[in-house]
Formats: structure tokens, sequence, C-alpha cells
């Protein structure tokens, strides 16, 4: 074995066992990693922010003060002209909830005596055949109530950690983004000399790929949540800016948030209007969106960005969050970037090599 060989062999060993010591003390250090990475992941964002104000003369410090409390207006702004909406629908809701449920119920009954099913056909005697079922069950609800009493102290408890830990995320995030250009300097500056350069030109591959996606998701599915309460509005349904903006905001999941929407939308069109032609402009309103979005948006905002399959992108979240939980989710999309980037390299390196060319190597 050549000396050469031998120092690949070991700086890919210590490579590997630094990964693999990094991911055991994230899986350890759970809850502190979540808020770490939801931090640097803001950090990440208003990084581009923060340097062009640097680049304007203000102070990296100044910069990040102003980029971290935007944010923090914006999410205010959102609680006190968005959350009051959302109450007033919920509200509105909760008084023609009863009457949805008649419908509800009508509609159940009447599946049942079209399948002829033997079950009550009155309503009163289905209450009575709950209350009897409860009294049977009476034993192991006595239990299950025990158990949901003595778990609302430590919900309360973890209810009080999440607060600190929201409090927490825009502190370190300043701190983050005051020495952002500094990390990234000493990280770069750990990479051996002779081979800096094409991994330094890699990560920039990779940094262009996950800024496109993210910054350009996340614009997308505000862009999305705007439109989908406008129409859910224009149409009249119940709970057009809670179906909106959750419908937008689950945009940045494949497929989820469009199947609420159409769910979602057609059930309060229905039990409101009665009728199928409400249905269908909620299906027509979401199709005219989602056109909108694939043909126009996604193309200007996010381009090509991380270049994933739909499908493969949603196996992404789903082995991210079954391996680490919310840490794999947050990690889940930058892995598969630096995945996708590699690959291409060794596609690329593996076409321009002998194996691929199967030329005669010279004597």
């Amino acid at each position: 074995m050549t000396p050469a060989t031998t120092k690949t062999l070991v700086r890919l060993g210590a490579g590997f066992l630094f990964i693999a010591f990094t991911i055991w003390v994230m899986l350890a250090l759970e809850s502190v990693t979540t808020t770490l990475l939801v931090a640097l992941f803001m950090a990440y964002i208003l990084n581009p922010f923060v340097s062009f104000l640097e680049s304007k003369g203000v102070g990296r410090s100044t910069a990040s003060f102003l980029a971290v409390a935007l944010v923090l207006a914006v999410c205010a702004g959102l609680v006190l002209l968005v959350f009051p909406a959302i109450f007033s629908e919920l509200t509105e809701f909760s008084r023609r909830a009863p009457r949805y449920f008649a419908k509800l119920q009508e509609f159940g009954f009447n599946l049942v005596q079209s399948l002829q099913l033997d079950l009550p056909q009155d309503w009163n005697e289905f209450l009575q055949l709950i209350l009897d079922k409860v009294k049977q069950s009476l034993p192991k609800i006595t239990y299950a109530t025990g158990a949901i009493v003595s778990s609302i102290f430590s919900s309360t408890l973890s209810f009080i950690s999440a607060f600190l830990k929201l409090i927490l995320i825009p502190i370190i995030s300043f701190y983050l983004l005051v020495s952002f250009n500094d990390m990234i300097d000493g990280a770069v500056d750990l990479i051996p000399p002779y081979t800096r350069d094409p991994i330094v030109q890699k990560f920039r591959e990779i940094d262009a790929i996950v800024a496109a996606f993210v910054r350009g998701q996340l614009t997308i599915a505000a862009i999305m949540a705007v439109l989908y309460s406008l129409g859910f509005l224009i149409i009249g349904i119940d709970l057009p800016v809670v179906l909106g903006i959750l419908s937008g905001t689950l945009f940045v999941v494949p497929y989820l948030g469009t199947l609420i929407g159409i769910v979602g939308g057609s059930m309060m069109a229905f039990f409101k209007y009665g009728d199928a032609l409400h249905v269908f402009y909620v299906v027509l309103w979401i199709g005219i969106v989602q056109t909108f979005e694939s043909y126009f948006l996604t193309p200007k905002i996010v381009g090509k960005a991380i270049g994933l399959n739909p499908v493969v992108y949603i196996l992404v979240l789903i082995v991210g969050a079954n391996l680490f939980g919310f840490v794999g989710m947050l990690l889940a999309i930058p892995v598969a970037a630096v995945v996708r980037v590699l690959l291409i390299s060794a596609l690329d390196a593996y076409r321009k090599s002998y194996l691929y060319a199967d030329q005669d190597r010279k004597p």
C-alpha cells in the first residue's frame, strides 16, 4: 500500500467517524439539536439579507439584529392579523356546526338504509347504544382518564419547555448570523489545501440548490396560502382562511396541501350549500392555482432547484422522519441535495473514465 493510499484511507476513515459521532450526538441531544437546527435554518435563510445590508455599509451585528427583528415583526403581524380572522372563522363555524352535524347524521342514516346494515335507525336508539357501550367500557375509561390527568402535568412542563426553546431560537439565530461568515471560513480552513478548491466548489453547488429550493418553497407556500384563501372567500365556504393557510403551508409536502384543500374545501362547500356546483367551484379554483404554480411560480421562483422527483422528495422526508424524527425532516432535503451533487459528480467522473470509454490504455 502506497503512502498516498494510506493517507486517503485514513482521511476517509476519519471523515466517516466524524459523521457517525455527529449523528450520535444529534440523536442523544435531540431536543437541543432541534432548537439549534431551527436557529441555523433561520440564520441560513436570513444570511443573504444580512450580507446585502452589510454591503450597504451596515455593521454585521446591526444587520443581523435588523434581520431577526424583521422576522419577529412579520410573525407578530401575522399573529395580530391572521389569528383574529382564524378565531372569528372558528367561532362562526362552531355556530353552524350543529347544522352540519345534522346533515352528516342524515347522510349517515341514508347510507345505512341504502346498504341495509343492521344498525339503529333512530338517533335516540343510537345514543342508547353508545351509552351501553360506555357503561361496559367504564373501567377502561376510568383508567384512561387517570392516565390523561397524569399526563397533563408533563404536558404543561413540555409546553413551558417548548416556549423557552421558541424564545431561544431568534437569540441563537442572531449570534449565528453575526459569526456566519467566520464559521464558513473556519470550516473551509479545515479542508486540506490540495483538495480545497474542488470541495468548496461542490459545496457552492449544494448551497445553490438548497437555497433555491428552501427559499423558493417558502415563497411559493406563502403565495399559495393567499391564493387559496382568496378563492375560498369568494366561493363563500366556511373556514376559508383556515383552509387556505393550511393548504398553502402544507404545499411544502408534495400533494398534501392540494389534498387538504380539495377534501376540506369540498366538504365545507357541500355542507354549506348542499349542491355539487360549489364543490365544483372549489375543485376548479384549486386546479387553477395548481396550474399557475406548476407553469409560472415554480419555474420562475424555484427553477429546477433540487431536481428531485416529488415521489423521491416525499420518500426522503418519510425516511428522515422515521430515522431521526423532526431533526431528520429538517436534514432530509439538504442531505438529498448533497447526495444529488455527489452522484452527478460521480457519474461525470465515470463517463470520463477508462471504464466507460473502453479505450485502450497506453502501455
